[in-house]
């Protein structure tokens, strides 16, 4: 269900209780302007309590387990990816020693970026850009072009000055099949990519890293944050999104 949609209950079940209220307290429909100003107080206070309980409830039920952003089949990009015990594993043919990736281009989503390369952090978790309009290769993954799956994350928002500004992966979920990915290699060549896939995933689901897994031929994995943003005092980031983005393309030869 939709947040709207829970937000019309939670106000209709208010006006029901606040009529309630009002029969059993028999509150008076005459008396003196001061003694209905009273009990107009005494309501309106009572319905903003509890719309705020309400809604405040709704929307951390809506951060914590909402379904609405689950797109494509995640179970499709890992079978292709050699998990799925009736994907034969296939032979990796080398593919000539190709120049490093510098940009990449998704002209759909009107992206020329720079990419720049990241590993694992402290923690062992992949590490994240510097900034909203740089495209992160891992180099823990495959080198774009040698045969197997390249990985690049990058933010779909970030804060400068204060304000929001949208990050290089912002329209990463419209991105369709057939929709083109160029990297711009070093000595002005390119490797063009066709999507096959685009899923969103929870951003704790446990088959989600495996999308970073080797493959058996040639793709990239885009990946990004998702669904809503849910404040977190502990994190240090401040919080995290609920979702994550996930687009699989294929080289084109």
């Amino acid at each position: 269900m939709r947040l709207s949609e829970r937000i019309g209950e939670i106000l209709g079940t208010v006006r029901q209780g606040l009529s309630k209220i009002q029969a059993k307290l028999h509150f008076p429909r005459g008396g003196s302007p001061r003694s209905r100003f009273i009990v107009a107080g005494i309501m309106l206070c009572g319905a903003v309590a509890l719309i705020a309980v309400g809604v405040f409830g709704i929307l951390k039920a809506q951060l914590d387990n909402d379904d609405s952003f689950l797109t494509g089949d995640l179970r499709a990009i890992i079978a292709r990816t050699g998990h799925d015990e009736a994907t034969p594993a296939a032979t990796i043919t080398p593919l000539p020693e190709e120049a490093a990736p510098t940009r990449m281009v998704i002209e759909k989503m009107g992206v020329d970026a720079p990419i720049i390369t990241l590993g694992l952090n402290a923690n062992s978790l992949p590490d994240v850009p510097n900034g909203p309009d740089m495209v992160a290769w891992y180099d823990f993954s495959a080198k774009p072009g040698q045969g197997s799956n390249a990985v690049f994350s990058g933010h779909v928002d970030w804060t400068v000055n204060g304000q929001p500004v949208t990050g290089v992966f912002w329209g990463l979920g419209e991105l369709e099949e057939g929709d083109v990915v160029k990297l711009v290699l070093e000595d002005g060549g390119e490797l063009p990519y066709r999507v096959t896939d685009n899923v969103t995933i929870k951003h704790d689901d446990p088959d989600g890293v495996k999308v970073m897994d080797k493959t058996p031929n040639d793709v990239i994995t885009l990946i990004s944050c998702g669904g809503n943003w849910a404040p977190d005092a502990s994190n240090p980031l401040g919080g995290n999104y609920t979702h994550r983005v996930v687009v699989r393309a294929e080289r084109v030869t």
